[in-house]
């Protein structure tokens, strides 16, 4: 009995080997089976357990892909096939038909799936199954924050995520006033062209069977963005109760027919470009686009060789993107605009009211595109660069019916017609005058202003610059002049009532008030512009200021506007009279100047000369208290410093008393210190001696006169005089004080 059962134990081993030799054999001798394909497709075909046993712990709670678009599941436990054919899906929703731009990740694979090559689902068998194509919370709680990034901007500004009281988040900030970022260095692949197109396909354009071969596409050199150039930037994050799912890619697509592509993470950023008006625009995948009046994006995260879940190749949610701008609101969110340049702040002073002229900085260069912001009621001129390359202006954008229309003759090359010959020229601001000083930018330096254009009003403040062109709505700015060189209660004395400064296109100026109380032709004062975000009149926010008020903004309870102020621009400002100029200059440019003033000079001790001395003696006389005179005095006198130099010429003359019935009548050319021992400035009044030489008449009561004689003198002296330093060396001379000035 225990043969036989031997017996049948052996048989069926002989039985089991005999059966499974025939299916290795083929395993291991088939020539044709792509090794590749193979190490592509081994992955797929292991069942959803086995694939979570060695590569993944497996998943305590399963992905949950309630409120999406459209899932796409592949059979469970079944392999790739080997061969493309037409009858799968796409790897993400409108593949071959938007242009896509793969970023921080190996583009040939998707690429080459994109066109039809091997992965998960190109051999069919996949299966889309499609959810709520409407709006759903789900998708909707993708986008978590709106960002802008300029290169003035130490850190992103969010301009749109916060939540108000009945929680809805709301847009802090329009950026429809900056400028864009160029992205025409990107490189996106073109939309695959069905194989019955392929014959017709433009040149450069991959048709879809053509995956053998894919070219990299590579970035160009990108444009360094100017100083207000805007990047926005939209803050994703998957949905939590999707998280489990192991994804290898995202792909975002806007409505406009542009997708990008990169590597799946759970929080993400995209760049996307702010179309201000018209429509979508020429797509060509080098940035997804978003509008001011809203709109939505779809975001995909797929596999290619790998079910992510289970059997799950792909998921897609609908992401509905809040509008950029607030009409319907009473309290919009408040526009940004980009920080005025060093020199677009300026002070300008002249002798007479001076008519407004065109800044030549203030006019944008022939040829340059229009700046962006809402378009004007003109007709835009036809033709342009595609959306992703323009500033912010609908680039792509058929023109109006009007800016369809060719040319005029001359601009073509044909002779001008009569209508055309009669148009008078251009105007031509007038030149200015080089040798007259001109506007000064608030670069927090100094200048010197003549005390007359102060006092009558003719100064005033000037923003300059391209971008002002774009200032659609009121900047609010304040404006304070502080006399710093007196004060008033331990703080500077402040010289403007109201400084409230509104700033649109066509006023872009603020005229100084005349002053009269608390001014005089002496003076340091200090000229600042501050911006005011808080200001009620004001529906513009400088960038600079757009981060810390932001909070403020959106409080009912705003807080004290002027904490809220920055300082943008300031200027010293030296109020002295200018050696006989009648304007400003620079503080480097004004230097010192001559100066006349009259001074009454008193002779405390002399010795003196009053003889011939080949005539008579004693040649030294001494007398004390005898003389007083009065003299012309110049002296040279740096207004800014209030310095004059020590010594001064003068040209004066005296009364004497020389005793014994004696007067003298001396007329001299001399010269006599001018430090002052009180005041300063103006003030003239010294101490010192006083050198001259001359002629002198004398009178004598008691016997002939002596007649006239020569004379020198050194006398101790005490001069009296007040000063205004008026004369210059080139220009005419004017006398005065600093009170009649």
């Amino acid at each position: 009995m225990s043969a036989r059962r031997s017996a049948m134990f052996l048989s069926a081993v002989a039985l089991a080997a005999a059966l499974a030799a025939p299916a290795a054999a083929p395993a291991q001798d088939e020539p044709d089976t792509d090794a590749g394909a193979d190490e592509e497709a081994a992955p797929a075909a292991a069942p959803a357990g086995a694939r979570s046993a060695t590569s993944a712990p497996p998943m305590a709670v399963p992905a949950d892909f309630g409120g999406s678009l459209q899932v796409v599941r592949a059979p469970a436990g079944t392999a790739s096939a080997a061969a493309a054919s037409g009858g799968g899906p796409e790897i993400f929703p409108d593949a071959r038909r938007v242009w896509m731009s793969v970023r921080d990740t190996d583009p040939v694979p998707i690429e080459a799936a994109r066109r039809g090559g091997r992965w998960l689902c190109s051999g069919g068998g996949c299966a889309a199954q499609t959810g709520d194509p409407g709006q759903s919370p789900i998708g909707d709680q993708i986008l978590r924050s709106i960002k802008l990034q300029t290169p003035t901007l130490p850190l992103p500004l969010t301009v749109w995520g916060r939540l108000s009281e009945d929680g809805q988040r709301l847009l802090d900030f329009d950026p429809v006033l900056l400028g864009r970022r160029s992205y025409r260095h990107v490189c996106a692949y073109r939309p695959v062209a069905p194989i019955a197109d392929a014959a017709r396909s433009p040149a450069g354009a991959p048709a879809r069977g053509s995956v053998d071969h894919v070219d990299v596409c590579r970035d160009g050199r990108p444009e360094p963005p100017p100083p207000d150039a805007g990047e926005l930037t939209l803050g994703m994050q998957w949905p939590k109760q999707s998280e489990m799912a192991d994804f290898h890619y995202l792909a975002i697509v806007d409505s406009c027919g542009n997708a990008r592509v990169q590597p799946f993470q759970r929080t993400f950023t995209v760049p996307v470009l702010e179309v201000a008006s018209g429509g979508c625009g020429r797509p060509d995948g080098k940035v997804l686009r978003v509008f001011p009046g809203g709109g939505w994006l779809r975001v995909t995260a797929f596999n290619l060789h790998e079910p992510a879940a289970g059997n799950v190749v792909n998921a897609t949610y609908r992401v509905t993107i809040p509008p950029l701008e607030n009409l319907v609101e009473s309290n919009p969110a408040r526009l940004l605009f980009p920080d005025p340049l060093a020199d677009d702040l300026k002070v300008d002073c002249g002798p007479t009211p001076i008519a407004p002229r065109a800044d030549p900085g203030s006019a944008p260069p022939p040829g340059s595109p229009r700046p962006p912001g809402p378009a004007g009621p003109a007709a835009a001129p036809p033709g342009g660069r595609a959306a992703s390359g323009q500033p912010r202006g609908g680039a792509g954008t058929p023109p109006p019916a009007g800016a369809r229309q060719g040319p005029p003759a001359a601009a073509q090359g044909g002779p001008a017609g009569p209508a055309q010959a009669a148009l008078p020229p251009p105007r031509r601001a007038p030149d200015a005058d080089p040798s007259r000083p001109g506007p000064q930018p608030l670069a927090h330096g100094a200048v010197v202003i003549s005390p007359a254009p102060l006092r009558l009003g003719n100064c005033r403040i000037r923003l300059t610059g391209q971008t002002k062109h774009r200032l659609v709505a009121p900047l609010a700015l304040h404006v304070s002049l502080t006399r710093t060189d007196q004060l008033r209660g331990g703080a500077p004395i402040e010289l403007l009532q109201d400084g409230t400064w509104i700033v649109t296109p066509s006023s872009a100026e603020f005229p100084l008030p005349p002053l009269a109380e608390d001014f005089d032709g002496d003076a340091r004062l200090r000229l600042a512009v501050h911006s005011d975000p808080m200001s009620p009149q004001g529906k513009v926010v400088l960038l600079s200021d757009a981060g810390r008020v932001a909070s403020s903004l959106r409080s009912t309870d705003p807080g004290d506007p002027e904490r809220a102020r920055r300082l943008v621009g300031s200027v010293a400002i030296h109020s002295v009279p200018l050696c006989g100029e009648d304007n400003f200059e620079t503080l480097e440019a004004a230097g010192s100047c001559f100066r006349a003033y009259l001074t009454v000079p008193a002779m405390l001790a002399t010795l003196q000369i009053t003889r011939a001395p080949w005539v008579e003696k004693p040649l030294v006389t001494r007398s004390v208290l005898s003389a007083v005179g009065v003299a012309l005095a110049i002296d040279r006198y740096d207004p800014v410093e209030r310095r004059a130099f020590p010594v001064a010429a003068q040209l004066g003359g005296f009364v004497q008393t020389l005793g014994e019935g004696r007067v003298g009548l001396l007329g001299y050319v001399g010269i006599a210190p001018t430090v002052p021992i009180l005041g300063s400035g103006g003030n003239t009044t010294s101490f010192g001696f006083l050198a001259g030489i001359g002629l002198e008449y004398i009178t004598n009561e008691a016997g002939p006169d002596e007649g006239l004689k020569p004379a020198a003198f050194l006398s101790a002296v005490v001069q009296v005089g007040q000063a205004a330093p008026q004369v210059s060396a080139s220009r005419s001379a004017s006398f005065g004080t600093y009170a009649g000035d």
